[in-house]
Protein backbone atom coordinates (compact mmCIF):
# COMPACT_ATOMS: atom_id res chain seq x y z
CA UNK A 1 0.00 0.00 0.00
CA UNK A 2 1.11 3.34 -0.88
CA UNK A 3 0.39 4.41 2.71
CA UNK A 4 2.30 2.67 4.34
CA UNK A 5 5.50 3.49 2.18
CA UNK A 6 6.03 6.56 4.59
CA UNK A 7 8.54 9.46 3.37
CA UNK A 8 10.02 11.40 6.18
CA UNK A 9 11.60 13.51 4.13
CA UNK A 10 11.10 17.38 4.83
CA UNK A 11 8.35 16.79 8.20
CA UNK A 12 11.44 18.74 10.39
CA UNK A 13 10.62 21.69 8.27
CA UNK A 14 6.87 21.00 8.83
CA UNK A 15 6.96 20.43 12.49
CA UNK A 16 8.94 24.08 13.14
CA UNK A 17 6.60 25.71 10.92
CA UNK A 18 3.19 24.67 11.53
CA UNK A 19 0.56 27.27 12.91
CA UNK A 20 -1.46 26.85 16.00
CA UNK A 21 -4.53 24.11 15.99
CA UNK A 22 -7.69 25.36 16.98
CA UNK A 23 -9.54 24.86 20.37
CA UNK A 24 -11.99 22.16 20.09
CA UNK A 25 -15.66 23.24 21.42
CA UNK A 26 -17.02 21.69 24.75
CA UNK A 27 -18.54 18.28 24.56
CA UNK A 28 -21.66 20.01 25.08
CA UNK A 29 -21.32 21.21 21.75
CA UNK A 30 -21.29 18.28 20.08
CA UNK A 31 -25.15 17.54 19.97
CA UNK A 32 -26.98 15.49 17.02
CA UNK A 33 -30.72 15.45 17.50
CA UNK A 34 -31.55 14.71 21.44
CA UNK A 35 -29.11 15.42 24.03
CA UNK A 36 -25.30 15.67 23.89
CA UNK A 37 -22.46 13.65 23.11
CA UNK A 38 -19.89 13.56 25.97
CA UNK A 39 -17.93 10.96 23.45
CA UNK A 40 -18.13 8.62 20.80
CA UNK A 41 -16.27 5.53 18.99
CA UNK A 42 -16.85 4.72 15.41
CA UNK A 43 -14.78 2.09 13.53
CA UNK A 44 -15.43 1.26 9.94
CA UNK A 45 -13.53 1.48 6.26
CA UNK A 46 -11.32 4.35 4.97
CA UNK A 47 -10.77 4.94 1.41
CA UNK A 48 -8.56 7.48 -0.45
CA UNK A 49 -8.41 8.67 -3.53
CA UNK A 50 -5.85 11.12 -5.19
CA UNK A 51 -4.23 11.24 -8.69
CA UNK A 52 -1.32 9.18 -7.52
CA UNK A 53 -4.11 6.12 -6.77
CA UNK A 54 -6.06 4.71 -4.63
CA UNK A 55 -5.73 3.17 -1.01
CA UNK A 56 -7.45 1.26 1.41
CA UNK A 57 -7.79 0.75 5.24
CA UNK A 58 -9.67 0.66 8.27
CA UNK A 59 -10.06 3.25 10.44
CA UNK A 60 -10.90 3.03 14.51
CA UNK A 61 -11.65 6.80 15.96
CA UNK A 62 -12.28 7.64 19.35
CA UNK A 63 -13.04 11.40 20.02
CA UNK A 64 -13.57 12.29 24.31
CA UNK A 65 -14.01 15.74 25.01
CA UNK A 66 -10.64 17.53 23.21
CA UNK A 67 -9.09 14.37 22.79
CA UNK A 68 -8.76 12.47 19.72
CA UNK A 69 -7.46 8.70 19.37
CA UNK A 70 -7.38 7.37 15.99
CA UNK A 71 -6.12 4.05 14.50
CA UNK A 72 -5.63 3.75 10.74
CA UNK A 73 -4.91 -0.07 9.67
CA UNK A 74 -4.58 -2.26 6.72
CA UNK A 75 -7.21 -3.74 5.07
CA UNK A 76 -6.12 -7.03 6.97
CA UNK A 77 -6.08 -4.94 10.24
CA UNK A 78 -2.66 -4.70 10.44
CA UNK A 79 -2.00 -0.92 12.19
CA UNK A 80 -0.18 1.86 9.95
CA UNK A 81 -0.27 4.89 12.11
CA UNK A 82 -1.94 5.47 15.69
CA UNK A 83 -2.92 9.63 15.80
CA UNK A 84 -3.37 11.63 18.74
CA UNK A 85 -4.80 14.94 18.91
CA UNK A 86 -5.22 17.18 21.79
CA UNK A 87 -6.30 20.76 21.54
CA UNK A 88 -2.95 21.89 21.25
CA UNK A 89 -1.10 19.10 18.99
CA UNK A 90 -0.76 16.11 17.11
CA UNK A 91 1.02 13.27 17.93
CA UNK A 92 1.56 10.20 15.39
CA UNK A 93 3.18 7.24 15.27
CA UNK A 94 3.99 4.47 12.77
CA UNK A 95 4.10 1.01 12.94
CA UNK A 96 8.12 0.92 12.82
CA UNK A 97 7.67 3.01 15.66
CA UNK A 98 8.57 6.36 13.96
CA UNK A 99 7.21 9.42 16.26
CA UNK A 100 6.16 12.99 14.68
CA UNK A 101 4.35 16.10 16.39
CA UNK A 102 2.87 19.00 15.06
CA UNK A 103 -0.10 21.64 15.91
CA UNK A 104 -1.34 20.91 12.59
CA UNK A 105 -3.21 17.85 11.38
CA UNK A 106 -2.93 18.28 7.64
CA UNK A 107 0.01 19.29 7.32
CA UNK A 108 1.32 16.36 9.37
CA UNK A 109 -0.60 13.54 7.73
CA UNK A 110 0.10 15.11 4.37
CA UNK A 111 3.61 15.10 4.86
CA UNK A 112 4.17 11.71 6.80
CA UNK A 113 0.96 9.66 5.82
CA UNK A 114 0.94 11.21 1.72
CA UNK A 115 -2.73 12.48 2.89
CA UNK A 116 -4.42 15.39 4.81
CA UNK A 117 -6.58 14.24 7.19
CA UNK A 118 -9.02 17.46 8.72
CA UNK A 119 -8.82 16.01 12.28
CA UNK A 120 -9.82 19.43 13.75
CA UNK A 121 -12.98 19.43 11.68
CA UNK A 122 -13.49 15.50 11.66
CA UNK A 123 -15.25 15.18 15.04
CA UNK A 124 -18.13 17.45 14.50
CA UNK A 125 -18.73 16.47 10.22
CA UNK A 126 -18.60 12.90 11.33
CA UNK A 127 -21.88 13.78 13.52
CA UNK A 128 -23.21 15.79 10.61
CA UNK A 129 -22.26 18.88 12.22
CA UNK A 130 -20.38 21.80 11.36
CA UNK A 131 -17.03 22.71 13.29
CA UNK A 132 -17.22 25.43 15.64
CA UNK A 133 -14.77 27.20 13.33
CA UNK A 134 -17.54 29.16 11.41
CA UNK A 135 -17.40 29.89 8.12
CA UNK A 136 -19.99 26.51 7.18
CA UNK A 137 -23.38 26.18 4.50
CA UNK A 138 -25.18 23.27 5.29
CA UNK A 139 -27.90 21.77 3.58
CA UNK A 140 -30.24 19.20 4.62
CA UNK A 141 -32.31 15.51 3.01
CA UNK A 142 -36.04 15.48 2.87
CA UNK A 143 -35.81 13.66 6.20
CA UNK A 144 -34.49 16.76 7.54
CA UNK A 145 -30.72 14.92 7.85
CA UNK A 146 -27.48 16.58 6.93
CA UNK A 147 -27.03 16.04 3.34
CA UNK A 148 -23.90 18.45 2.15
CA UNK A 149 -21.91 20.52 4.28
CA UNK A 150 -19.04 22.95 3.29
CA UNK A 151 -16.37 24.12 5.66
CA UNK A 152 -12.36 25.03 5.61
CA UNK A 153 -12.14 24.43 2.12
CA UNK A 154 -13.61 20.54 2.63
CA UNK A 155 -16.73 19.64 1.09
CA UNK A 156 -19.15 16.40 2.76
CA UNK A 157 -21.69 14.36 1.28
CA UNK A 158 -23.69 12.39 4.17
CA UNK A 159 -26.01 9.07 3.54
CA UNK A 160 -27.41 5.79 5.27
CA UNK A 161 -28.47 8.02 7.92
CA UNK A 162 -29.29 5.30 11.09
CA UNK A 163 -30.62 5.29 14.42
CA UNK A 164 -28.12 4.98 17.38
CA UNK A 165 -29.37 5.08 20.49
CA UNK A 166 -31.71 8.15 20.01
CA UNK A 167 -29.13 9.91 17.65
CA UNK A 168 -29.53 9.81 13.74
CA UNK A 169 -25.96 9.41 12.55
CA UNK A 170 -24.75 8.53 9.08
CA UNK A 171 -23.40 5.51 7.96
CA UNK A 172 -21.25 7.17 5.21
CA UNK A 173 -19.47 10.13 4.69
CA UNK A 174 -17.62 11.19 1.62
CA UNK A 175 -15.26 14.19 1.75
CA UNK A 176 -13.73 16.36 -0.69
CA UNK A 177 -10.82 19.01 -0.76
CA UNK A 178 -9.50 19.86 -4.35
CA UNK A 179 -8.28 16.63 -5.67
CA UNK A 180 -8.06 14.46 -2.74
CA UNK A 181 -11.25 12.47 -1.60
CA UNK A 182 -11.91 10.78 1.58
CA UNK A 183 -14.56 7.89 1.98
CA UNK A 184 -15.74 6.67 5.47
CA UNK A 185 -17.78 3.71 5.78
CA UNK A 186 -18.80 3.43 9.37
CA UNK A 187 -19.42 -0.41 10.63
CA UNK A 188 -19.79 0.75 14.30
CA UNK A 189 -20.91 3.05 16.46
CA UNK A 190 -20.64 3.81 20.39
CA UNK A 191 -21.86 6.68 22.27
CA UNK A 192 -21.16 7.95 25.57
CA UNK A 193 -23.70 10.40 26.41
CA UNK A 194 -23.18 13.20 28.85
CA UNK A 195 -25.47 14.42 31.99
CA UNK A 196 -29.16 15.36 30.76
Amino acid sequence: MKWVRICATGCLALLCGCASLSQMGSPADQAVGQGALKGFRFSGRLAVHQPSGTDTGQIDWTSQGGQQHVELLTPLGSTVAVLDRDPQSIHLVLSDHSEFWATDSEKLTQTVLGYALPLEGLPWWVLGQAAPMGGAILTRDAAGNPDTLSQAGWQIHYANWRQVGEQMLPGSLSLQHEDLAIRLRVDHWVLERGAK
